[in-house]
């Protein structure tokens, strides 16, 4: 399995990144067969640290756990065991919905890059083009920096498993091609809680012709 560990302004020792590996990695083989990919990232929280973990499994759906606390291990530890809760609970679900659908639904590979956070870079409103609309980057706007590249997949669901997956996940939004209509559609957490649904085709289709 391959599991990417950086860390954000902080030296992370041997014990720890090992102990993370081989969490990570143990909880993902207990409930899958097929190795996945995961990326950990530790960084300082104010005056303590936190360990964000996302893992890319064989089925396509990605799945993602933080934890916080005034110590490192600690922090992993809390976010190894949330991950493991989602992983659980993940499987449980797609369990039974095999059982109640057995025909397989396709899926489709698709690039998915991390980008840097810009929240931190200043650029003043002088530095921009306003009259540049060629596409082009804009004079002085920063370029994205990638951190990290991998293959993921764009599966054909239904709308309910989809939303099944988003709270498996705990993840912001889900992209997928809709079984009943094989558009490109949405779901994501909306703030109240409730998952919000994008459906592009439908929105077609109430145009007047």
């Amino acid at each position: 399995m391959h599991i990417q560990v950086v860390s954000k302004g902080i030296d992370v020792s041997g014990a720890l990144r090992e102990q993370i590996l081989g969490r990570v990695e143990d909880g993902v083989a207990k409930y899958f067969n097929r190795p996945g990919e995961a990326y950990v990232s530790i960084s300082r929280e104010g005056t303590g640290f936190r360990v964000e973990c996302s893992v890319h499994l064989p089925s396509g759906v990605m799945l993602q756990a933080h934890g916080e606390a005034d110590d490192a291990y600690k922090a992993a530890e809390n976010t190894m065991e949330r991950l493991e809760k989602r992983l659980r609970r993940y499987k449980r679900k797609l369990k039974n919905h095999h059982n109640d659908n057995k025909a397989e639904l396709p899926a489709e590979s698709l690039p998915i890059v991390v980008l840097k956070g810009m929240r931190d870079t200043h650029v003043d409103d002088e530095d921009f083009d306003d009259e540049d609309t060629s596409g082009a980057p804009l004079n002085g706007a920063p370029e994205p920096i990638v951190i990290a590249e991998q293959v993921g997949e764009v599966r054909t669901l239904t709308v309910g498993m989809a939303s099944l997956e988003l709270d498996a996940a705990d993840s912001p939004f889900l992209m997928f091609r809709n079984a009943a209509n094989g558009g490109l559609n949405i779901v994501y957490r909306r703030p109240d809680g409730h998952i919000g649904w994008l459906n592009p085709a439908r929105e077609d289709r109430s145009e007047p012709a």
